[in-house]
């Protein structure tokens, strides 16, 4: 009988994705910066070297860049004051960065963007993307953007009563959205109601939504996909082999990784473990924790989750995870040249306000 990991790992070699060696387990970090206080750090890649980190604190969103693959970071740039500005719990500010535009989407009392045209200096008023009032209110979203600058962004929303998955897409770095449209209404009521949902692009333009769907007590991660050039999503599928039955929320989204090809795979929680699966197929178990995350470039794929107080990281294929940091939680990672990484998450001090480690591997 062929396991899961064997049936899983052929079914990534032919997507061309293979499980080399990546920088992580039991080295130290060539860099480290601190940000304090901050909470919900994001990660973006510029052009010729830039990178872009996005946090909130207390209303503030702000931004900062490096011009040298994350090995130093500019001053803080104050993008807006946000009333209500949703923080906490994989809530936050996202990015996107594409030549000299930059785009933020956070959510207060709407969904709402901000664009930079000129490399993070200065920054539009609010531009709203909810049509219904307040339907954005759970404020858990995600941005996506394509090789072309393209964005689409994906959100948790209430304009019928239940909750439910929209999109909207921008071909102009945010200055303005498209119709909002559904995409996906739970048969059973709602779709998961605390879990973010993620979106992603890969190379060639096709796009992921995946989210936590609420079927009959199952509280299974669910993905819908567009093919680069279609307008209308496939019919949504569950991720996995197995099933979650929870009376409430776990809200723990999880993360889309590119393969290539069309494909992606994914990492999410159920039950207190950690999965990690293919668009279609069978999950192969990480690890304990919660609220992983992922990133694929050149073929490997590293996850990164919370165990307990520590965060820990793994490569899909490569053996058992190992200890990353203390205190840390809500870990978001961004794939450099030469198989490098950052990692960035929020740790606790005992006498500061939390703040954002970035960590460059």
């Amino acid at each position: 009988m062929i396991s899961p990991m064997k049936k899983l790992a052929s079914h990534l070699l032919l997507a061309g994705v293979t499980f080399s060696s990546i920088a992580l387990a039991g080295e130290k970090p060539m860099g480290r910066t601190e940000v304090q206080p901050a909470a919900q750090p994001q990660l973006a890649a510029g052009q010729n070297g830039e990178v872009w980190l996005a946090y909130g604190h207390a209303e503030e969103i702000l931004v900062r860049r490096s011009s040298d693959g994350g090995e130093n970071f500019d001053a803080p740039i104050k993008v807006a004051t946000l009333p209500s500005l949703a923080l906490g719990m994989r809530r936050g500010p996202r990015i996107a960065a594409h030549a000299e535009h930059v785009t933020i989407t956070a959510i207060g009392n709407e969904l709402v963007s901000f664009h930079s045209g000129d490399g993070g200096r200065t920054w539009s008023t609010a531009v709203t993307i909810n049509e219904v009032a307040a339907s954005a209110r759970e404020g858990l979203h995600d941005l996506a953007m394509a090789p072309d600058g393209r964005l689409f962004v994906t959100w948790l929303d209430l304009r019928e009563g239940a909750m439910m998955v929209c999109g909207a897409e921008s071909v102009d770095h945010g200055r303005t959205w498209s119709k909002n449209e559904s995409i996906y209404r739970s048969p059973d009521k709602s779709v998961c109601e605390c879990c973010h949902p993620s979106a992603m692009f890969d190379a060639q333009g096709n796009l992921a939504v995946m989210w936590r769907n609420s079927i009959t007590g199952s509280r299974d991660l669910w993905m819908a996909t567009r093919a680069a050039g279609a307008r209308d999503f496939s019919a949504a599928r569950k991720l996995g082999e197995g099933t979650w039955k929870i009376a409430g929320c776990p809200m723990d989204g999880g993360r889309i990784v590119a393969l290539g090809g069309g494909q992606f795979g994914s990492v999410w929680q159920r039950a207190g473990e950690i999965y990690f699966a293919a668009d279609r197929g069978p999950e192969v178990l990480l690890g304990r924790g919660k609220q992983p995350i992922a990133v694929a470039r050149d073929g490997k794929v590293f996850a990164c989750w919370q165990d307990g107080p520590d965060l820990v990281s793994a490569q899909v294929g490569q053996g058992a995870p190992v200890k990353h940091a203390s205190n840390a939680r809500f870990a978001a990672a961004l794939a450099l040249p030469g198989g490098r990484l950052l990692v960035a998450y929020e740790q606790a001090a005992q006498t500061n306000p939390s703040g954002i480690v970035i960590e460059r591997w």
